[in-house]
């Protein structure tokens, strides 16, 4: 039977997966947009014959548009319904879009007009920029596709409101995902602290700040030399990330850690020979020994270490260094004038069992940075008060523990909520079997939390070459590794959120996501605040009680911008 080409519109929100049929689409689709934001939506292609290019015409008022060809990556398994993998605890997540293994687009990669699809389906993304709207006025979009002899005519409809998004310098929220600077010298084929690779860091600066994330973590660790035994700043390096930071317009600065659990993975050959090989009747235990081993030590141990120098904290000579290299990075900050925007962390993710490791630490960079607010990602168990400045409990914690949370802020204390590779099940967090909503919903959240402010993760690129190839990553993995360490798997997408290619970083349906989340909360927060909560209310009650129904988000959107125009 011959394949007949067709193409359809969705909604940018959606999944979709290269098999998903044209019939479900629209020829047609309408949303509302604000100044200063962007409207987009999805085109999906079948019918294709492989060898054939696609073309896109785009027939508008303007031309301040842009294509791209949607990539697919792959969903291995599922997110866990409680976190991590399906794999940690054999469980089901009935939350999940669907079924693992599955592809899914989700990898937004710019082209002109033209491209050639690897199969018999594919999908490409159209964006248009808002602006200059001063009243109320629709514009309409002619998309013609085209394979070989068959054009297919699709209409995108945006209604324009003239009210404004603020820009990305004037969000409230502060909005952080943590860059692996070695990964963009690794994934482009650059050398670090070259210009090449700083026009790459820029390239990386600029999608970020697209996305709305006005926070940039800075790898001070990276920036130090060892000279005569005793660590040094090397400023010139730092100069690298800053000077180009502070161009990009970023308006937060976060320093990472300088120390960090002293645990591993327990990936050594020496534990792999400590097993009992003789008594060992299945494969599988070694993989439930590796468990075992790593959790015990991440939840259980009580010391941490200064990576650079290989130090136990605390020390004599670790907590020495520990405060020089502080009070080097102080001095930096304050000659660079950023002393107001700094927010450095002090050990990532510590947990009850290091709570007197995380005080002695806590003191130290307190002393050697005075008025420098500590801000950490902290683990279910951990109560330090006194000791962290900028409490970061994965948003289900905190949801669950509102009464501890706020009580410190009241005390004086700040708060932003965090996701990673927990939670799973129902909660929002932006992991790829997800729905593209929870992205959204974490943008909208601060008008019920009105406490948080602000949203971290620590992946923004930290995934390599082959993140088009594995999407579930699992730490410590080697090529030939037979006894795969399933239960220490990362939920597929948690390692990143913005992908590499070629001479570019490229968005992701994820990034998008968030950035359409955070659109709307500028919006939101130039209502009432009863106003807001009400909008709020039809549509999202807590981190784990929304509505999928991106339709009637939509409509929601819509009565957000009459209400914001009714304001003006």
């Amino acid at each position: 039977m011959k394949q007949v080409f067709e193409a359809a519109l969705f909604d940018e929100l959606q999944h979709i997966y290269p098999d998903t049929a044209t019939s479900e689409g629209s020829k047609i689709y309408r949303v509302s947009a604000a100044n200063g934001g962007y409207a987009g939506v999805h085109i999906m292609m079948t019918g294709l014959t492989p060898g054939i290019p696609v073309t896109i015409e785009v027939v508008g008022e303007h031309h301040s548009y842009r294509l791209f060809e949607l990539i697919p990556v792959p969903v291995e398994v599922n997110t866990g319904a409680k976190q991590r993998s399906e794999y940690l605890k054999n469980d089901i997540n009935k939350y999940a879009v669907r079924r693992a293994p599955f592809m899914t687009y989700e990898v937004y990669r710019p082209m002109f007009n033209i491209f050639q699809p690897a199969g018999v389906s594919a999908a490409a993304a159209f964006i248009c920029q808002v602006e200059y709207c001063r009243k109320q006025r629709t514009r309409k979009w002619e998309i013609l596709v085209t394979h070989g002899d068959v054009t297919r005519k699709l209409e995108f409809i945006v209604d324009e409101y003239p009210v404004r998004i603020p820009s990305v310098q004037d969000q409230k929220q502060r909005y952080i995902n943590w860059i692996n600077y070695n990964n963009i010298a690794d994934c482009h084929g650059l050398s670090k602290w070259t210009p090449a690779y700083d026009e790459m860091l820029r390239k990386y600066y600029d999608v970020l700040l697209y996305s709305r994330q006005n926070m940039v973590n800075l790898p001070i660790t990276e920036c130090f030399d060892l000279v005569d035994g005793q660590p040094v700043l090397n400023e010139e390096k730092l100069d690298h990330v800053v000077d180009i930071a502070l161009k990009a317009g970023f308006t937060w600065f976060n320093g990472n850690a300088f120390i960090g659990r002293y645990s591993s993975q327990a990936d050594d050959k020496a534990f792999f020979d400590s097993l009992p090989h003789d008594t060992i009747e299945n494969p599988d235990e070694i993989c439930d020994a590796y468990r075992d081993k790593a959790f015990d030590a991440f939840d259980n141990g009580t010391l941490a270490w200064l990576g650079f120098t290989k130090e136990i904290v605390p020390s004599e000579s670790g907590n020495k260094h520990l405060f020089d290299m502080h009070a080097q990075v102080y001095a930096y900050i304050e000659k660079k004038g950023l002393k107001d925007r700094w927010m450095q962390c002090c050990m990532d993710e510590p947990n009850a069992a290091l709570t007197e490791t995380y005080a002695i630490a806590s003191q130290i960079v307190h002393e050697a940075m005075p008025g420098i607010k500590t801000m950490e990602p902290v683990l279910p168990d951990f109560r330090g008060e006194g000791t962290v400045d900028i409490w970061c409990p994965s948003l289900d914690i905190y949801e669950k523990n509102q009464e501890f949370y706020n009580a410190q802020v009241e005390k004086g204390d700040e708060l932003i909520v965090y996701s990673c590779l927990t939670p799973g099940g129902n909660y929002c967090n932006r992991l790829l079997d997800q729905e593209h909503l929870r992205q959204v919903w974490i943008g909208w959240a601060p008008v019920l939390y009105p406490n948080v402010t602000g949203f971290l993760h620590w992946g923004a690129n930290q995934a390599g070459h082959d993140a088009y190839h594995r999407s579930a990553r699992q730490f410590a993995h080697k090529a030939m590794d037979f006894h795969e360490k399933l239960a220490m798997m990362l939920p597929a997408g948690d390692p990143l959120i913005i992908y590499p290619w070629g001479d570019m970083p490229c968005v992701s349906s994820r990034s998008e996501a968030h950035r359409i989340g955070y659109e709307d909360l500028g919006l939101l927060e130039q209502l009432p605040v009863d106003k807001a909560a009400e909008l709020t209310h039809k549509v999202f009650n807590g981190y784990a009680d929304y509505t999928k129904d991106i339709s009637l988000y939509r409509e929601v959107k819509e009565e957000l911008m009459q209400a914001v125009m009714e304001q003006q």
